[in-house]
């Protein structure tokens, strides 16, 4: 009787085991016929995680800082070639409460193994532009343009009412690049391809203007004219690397705000210290300025701030 007792509970052992199991493999076929499901599943994770490793904003004078740890981005490989540091909500990755830092909409760091890469795709009412970390890029479009840009160059798409494009990694070297999406100060824009070839003497311990926008460029300490290319929104976006010790005073206007990315190295900003792939909001005041201090710290620093409207 004992034995037929015993019998009876492991084959409902055993039962239980293969429901669950079953169930398990349901939600994850589920998963990948159903985004939203597995959307929600992300979101609510990130939520978590960026509660433990974001810091809270601090009030420097006249406006706000706010540091963004590198391990509070979403990382994902979306393929054998490809593999992403998101900074903002974008693909599966859906969470409300990371949409955008103003008109910044798109923040993807991205590494692209070759041969391989994004093949043909449309896009409209977008202000999209690459900056090129490692490797050489490939850009192609329907308007005809193809080229393929290395380390320190910029790309600048501008969407407007439609385009299609690719970008491709044609060489065995994996290629690092900074994809960034901006909302157009309007839709319906004529779309448009720019792009402009920088060498490291040009951005060398100097702030150096790789797109402009609708409005005059601030005038800091440091700052290196670019080569013109114009963004359909008031918005400005500076690159430097520098050398360790290599500092910078700079005032964010009244009613403006900057989002600056740690591409390489270590940079101090104000009181906080930043490692490759850390990123901060700052936000100023609406009637005063905001100082920050950028220091590059160690071996030197690769950063990138994008400065723009507050919204």
């Amino acid at each position: 009787m004992k034995a037929r007792r015993s019998a009876v509970k492991i084959v409902l052992i055993c039962f239980a085991i293969c429901f669950c199991w079953g169930s398990l493999q349901r939600m994850q076929v589920l998963s990948r016929l159903v985004p939203g499901i597995q959307s929600k599943s992300v979101s609510a994770a990130s939520t978590r995680k960026l509660a433990a490793v974001v810091q809270p904003q601090k009030t420097m004078g006249r406006g706000t800082l706010r540091k963004i740890d590198h391990n509070s981005l979403h990382h994902t490989k979306g393929a054998w070639w490809l593999e992403s540091w998101f900074h903002f909500s974008f693909a599966s990755y859906y969470n409300p409460k990371n949409m955008n830092f103003g008109a910044l909409r798109v923040i993807n760091d991205d590494y692209i193994k070759g041969p391989s890469g994004f093949g043909k795709h449309p896009h409209r009412d977008a202000e999209i532009f690459t900056y090129i970390v490692e490797g050489q890029l490939s850009h192609e479009d329907n308007m005809g343009n193809k080229e393929a840009l290395p380390r320190g160059c910029v790309q600048y798409l501008s969407a407007g009412t439609g385009i299609t494009h690719s970008e491709f990694n044609h060489d065995k070297e994996t290629v690092r690049s900074l994809q960034i999406w901006m909302t157009p100060d309007s839709r319906g824009h004529t779309p448009q391809y720019g792009s402009s070839r920088y060498i490291k003497d040009d951005r060398h311990n100097k702030l150096l203007l790789i797109l402009g926008g609708t409005t005059a460029a601030p005038s800091w300490q440091g700052v290196a004219p670019g080569k013109g290319i114009k963004l359909h929104q008031d918005a400005n976006v500076f690159v430097s690397e520098c050398d360790a010790g290599t500092k910078f005073n700079i005032e964010l206007g009244a009613k403006r705000q900057a989002y600056l990315i740690c591409i390489e190295g270590h940079l101090a900003v104000n009181d906080e210290t930043m490692v490759t792939r850390d990123a901060a909001e700052a936000v100023a005041d609406d009637s005063e300025p905001m100082q920050l201090q950028l220091e590059a710290l160690q071996k030197g620093s690769h950063f990138m701030i994008i400065e723009m409207v507050k919204s």
